[in-house]
């Protein structure tokens, strides 16, 4: 496994309005349990885990998990220009949250027009609770070139392979990236003198 210090950072700025489940759905990407009750995320919270791109690359995955208050909005999107890769979230049982999306995806495009996103779409347990056609968020990723994974922090259903996915197409765009947000050069290989 290659050090830290050589290892590309990919990181994802995850937004959304208050209690769509960014936090559990963070926390069961780690490998944590579901829980129902949680405190609301106040600012900004940072978490990160190693995970193989669909091409096999090794990244080191940073997820900022940002309030969806409206009072932390300005801190929230701000955190965008630290980031190559940005996942909006919506309560599929709450017609109001995607109905939200387009406002969150406006800010996020302010600060970058070539970050890819993500839509996730969260409580897919909760299927005779939805409120959000298919049509609608079909409709939606067309028009503003998203990915869509339907997820279930519940259920652990999507998620991996949501941030799996997102990860890959950034670092299709961005490259190798180090800590520090700068971009790593090439390792360039030894010649050997025998």
């Amino acid at each position: 496994m290659k050090d830290d210090l050589k290892r590309t950072f990919i990181s994802i700025s995850i937004f959304g309005e208050q209690a769509v489940g960014k936090t559990c759905i963070c926390s069961r990407f780690l490998g944590l349990e579901f829980s129902e009750a949680h405190l609301a995320t106040i600012g900004i919270d940072r978490r990160s885990s190693v995970i193989k791109t669909e091409e096999g690359e090794e990244l080191k995955l940073k997820l900022w998990d940002t309030a969806g208050q409206e009072r932390f909005r300005s801190v929230s999107v701000r955190n965008i220009r630290f980031s190559q890769g940005a996942v909006v979230v919506f309560d599929l049982t709450n017609k109001d949250t995607f109905g939200k999306v387009t406002d969150w995806l406006k800010q996020i495009r302010d600060f970058s027009d070539k970050m890819p996103i993500a839509l996730f779409g969260n409580k897919s347990d909760l299927v005779d609770e939805r409120e959000v056609t298919q049509e609608e968020i079909d409709k939606l990723c067309k028009e503003k070139n998203l990915i869509y994974f339907e997820t279930s922090a519940k259920d652990n259903k999507g998620i991996t392979e949501g941030f799996t996915k997102i990860a890959s197409i950034a670092f299709k765009i961005f490259g190798h990236i180090e800590e520090n947000g700068q971009k790593l050069k090439p390792i360039k290989k030894r010649k050997s003198k025998c």
